[in-house]
């Protein structure tokens, strides 16, 4: 068609050859190209580029005039025989019109590529591209779509040459699909020619076309200067060409210019995108993350090189404040960023310890019911327990019964731990029983913690029946938490007990030892319990015995199962009491 990226598509020098009358362009491969009926229906012209979206021309088009019927089937039959476009269509140059290229233009799924521009390069030479407006906003979408740039570019020169009209929304339509595959600089110059070479005053949708190229497509950072110099050419920028220079100023890092757009948008009477909003908060929470996070450093003084942890001791710019104040201001307006955005909002204030405002952020959630108002009470709780104020954590777990959010298993957990930690047993035995009346099944954690309140505490009879009920569960108590509750029962006489204790951790043990498949440690650890006198309950002979079959290495666990067997018979009355 035009240039050597046209030839790269395989497509035809066609354009490139209406200064001068050239012989025949030469074709490339197209698709299949049935026959279209000849059939007269009536349908409304479009009037705008959204509804010629070369998408919708998917399924067949129904065709106005009889021209443009007869003009696709001769097209479509001169696949198989070729001829002159000029001698083939020369019955209809009186006839064509701008209503009448569009109707063709738009079967080009019928009609295929090839043939598709041969005949808008024959009739923009019959008609000295005088296209209406929609012809040429088609024209250039379609080119777009196929990735043929300088092709699109050659034809706008065309047009330019034969004293067309190039319009607004043609621009922009170029200007986007030249951002989209990085071609930044080319669509600044089409930018820049608009009124010097084409006669032709941006307006605000070109400007936010070439915004949303500069600031939200490229990734180096050299453009948005040449951004901002744009804006601020704009008489009344909208907010789309805020909301576009957010973004570039938030990517780029300049935070403080960003916060000054976004005031001044508001002093404007103009509400930004949700997008825009979203990446001006996320940007935000992340940058305070950074301030205090803790750098790698590489040293290589020594002989063999080594890394350091450096906490991150440079300035503040407490970027967390102006997200809060960001929020706050957008909900005024009515515009909530996304669950995602305000759970990364929550956690920030938590992380830093601004309870007040991770409060003042969690009412509006609830107030406005958003589906992540449970997530947002998870988060503030673990920071209530975590800096251990407890009256705080008390009153926000009562509202969050009081709303029937059911707390999940790490809500209960840190509830619990602080409360342990604190010394308020009662409390937490109650949170406990909560737990258990609302079906959340406690894991090693609750127990544990338990466990060493209680044995702290020197309460023995409750910290025994907690390890108990945590053996049964099939949970490994930690060894500090046995330990504890062992050296109590030994205190108190209490030798049964802890001798129950003892068979029952090895019992577990060795179960789980025979469902982890490790054949060797279960070997030992019940050799060592016979040893011991303690024989393993039948839920724990059956594991052992099932996993050395399923390792086909029965023969090498036999002699001791029947030792085990054999001792069971005198102690059946034991085992079955423990």
């Amino acid at each position: 068609m035009f240039c050597s990226r046209a030839r790269q598509h395989g497509t035809l020098p066609l354009l490139s050859n209406l200064f001068k009358k050239s012989s025949k362009p030469s074709l490339f491969s197209s698709n299949s190209n049935p026959n279209i009926s000849n059939q007269k229906t009536t349908t409304r012209r479009p009037t705008s580029l959204a509804t010629l979206n070369p998408q919708e021309t998917s399924r067949t088009i129904s065709i106005t005039y009889s021209p443009v019927a007869s003009i696709c089937s001769l097209l479509s039959n001169s696949v198989k025989e070729p001829v002159k476009i000029e001698s083939l269509l020369e019955d209809y140059k009186e006839m064509l019109n701008s209503d009448i290229v569009l109707q063709v233009l738009m079967n080009y799924k019928q009609l295929g590529r090839v043939k598709t521009l041969e005949f808008f390069s024959w009739a923009g030479m019959q008609m000295g591209f005088r296209f209406d407006d929609c012809v040429i906003e088609y024209m250039v979408d379609f080119l777009g779509r196929r990735k043929l740039f300088d092709d699109m570019k050659c034809f706008l020169m065309t047009v330019l040459f034969h004293n067309g009209r190039v319009t607004c929304r043609a621009f922009s339509i170029c200007i986007r699909f030249l951002g989209r595959q990085g071609r930044f600089r080319e669509a600044l110059c089409l930018f820049q020619e608009m009124e010097t070479k084409f006669n032709c005053r941006p307006d605000n949708f070109v400007y936010n076309n070439m915004l949303y190229v500069l600031c939200k497509k490229d990734t180096s950072g050299e453009l948005i200067d040449v951004a901002l110099s744009i804006f601020r050419g704009i008489e009344l920028p909208d907010t789309y060409s805020y909301s576009n220079v957010l973004v570039g100023l938030c990517k780029f890092g300049r935070f403080e210019t960003a916060i000054e757009f976004f005031q001044e948008m508001g002093r404007a009477g103009l509400v930004p995108t949700r997008s825009a909003v979203n990446f001006l908060m996320r940007e935000l929470c992340l940058l305070s993350a950074k301030e205090g996070a803790v750098n790698e450093v590489r040293v290589h003084g020594s002989r063999k090189p080594y890394t350091i942890l450096v906490p991150n001791v440079g300035p503040k710019s407490g970027a967390i404040r102006p997200a809060v104040g960001v929020f706050l201001a957008v909900c005024d307006l009515g515009l909530l960023p996304s669950t995602f955005v305000i759970i990364q909002l929550i956690t920030e204030l938590c992380r830093l310890g601004k309870m007040t405002e991770a409060f003042e952020i969690l009412k509006v959630v609830e107030e406005r019911k958003l589906n992540c108002v449970a997530e947002g009470y998870s988060i503030v709780m673990k920071a209530l327990c975590e800096y251990r104020l407890v009256e705080e954590a008390s009153h926000l777990f009562g509202r969050m019964l009081s709303l029937e959010l059911k707390p999940k298993l790490v809500v209960y957990n840190s509830l619990i731990c602080m409360l342990c930690k604190v010394g308020r047993l009662d409390d937490a035995r109650r949170v406990f029983q909560i737990m258990s009346k609302k079906r959340c099944l406690p894991d090693s954690v609750t127990y544990t913690a338990l466990v060493h309140a209680y044995g702290e505490a020197r309460n023995w009879e409750v910290a025994y029946d907690l390890l108990m009920e945590m053996l049964g569960l099939g949970w490994i108590p930690h060894f500090h938490a046995y330990t504890l509750v062992d050296k109590l029962l030994g205190e108190h006489g209490r030798i049964d007990l802890s001798n129950k204790l003892e068979r029952k951790l090895e019992s577990q043990i060795l179960h789980k030892h025979c469902k982890a498949g490790q054949l060797e440690a279960a070997y030992e650890k019940l050799r060592s319990m016979l040893e011991k006198g303690f024989y393993p309950p039948m839920y724990a002979r059956d594991a052992f015995e099932h996993a050395f079959r399923k390792y086909g290495k029965l023969e090498i666990a036999r002699e001791l199962l029947q030792n085990m067997d054999k001792a069971r018979e005198p102690s059946k009355t034991e085992i079955r009491s423990s």
